[in-house]
């Protein structure tokens, strides 16, 4: 009776992680898509920044890399909700980061920190991160 209740209960377990990567992959393909329609909004920008005047320009550069670096976390989330290993999880953190530092660090306290933060992940991928030994950013 016990055996068999502990069997349910594994086979129970089964059938929920795979509807959980099932998930995990179509919120992946979610991205992947809004991230393919978005493209549109970057060569609209990308376009906007070839006509406008050179005082102007800066601040739709901005947008146009904060854009970018938006779609690119994205990516690497879709990558890192297929593949479910602790690298991917390293990349994202990264972009993340360097994201933030590139586009809205306001003072040098910021970028201090930004450059902190990417010395403690290459510092984790290194010495601590040791099972994905040949895919060290």
């Amino acid at each position: 009776m016990k055996d068999k209740k502990e069997h349910n209960f594994i086979k129970i377990q089964g059938i929920i992680s795979k509807l959980i990567i099932w998930i995990e992959i179509l919120l992946a393909f979610l991205v992947i898509f809004t991230i393919i329609l978005s493209i549109k909004d970057l060569i609209v920008l990308g376009l906007t920044v070839f006509k406008t005047e050179a005082m102007s320009s800066y601040e739709i550069l901005q947008v146009f890399l904060s854009h970018t670096l938006l779609l690119v976390v994205g990516l690497e989330l879709a990558i890192m909700l297929i593949s479910h290993t602790p690298g991917k999880l390293l990349e994202v953190v990264l972009y993340a980061i360097a994201r933030k530092m590139l586009i809205s660090s306001a003072h040098m306290g910021d970028i201090l920190l930004g450059v902190i933060a990417l010395a403690i992940i290459f510092f984790i991928d290194k010495y601590l991160h040791t099972k994905d030994i040949k895919n060290i950013l």
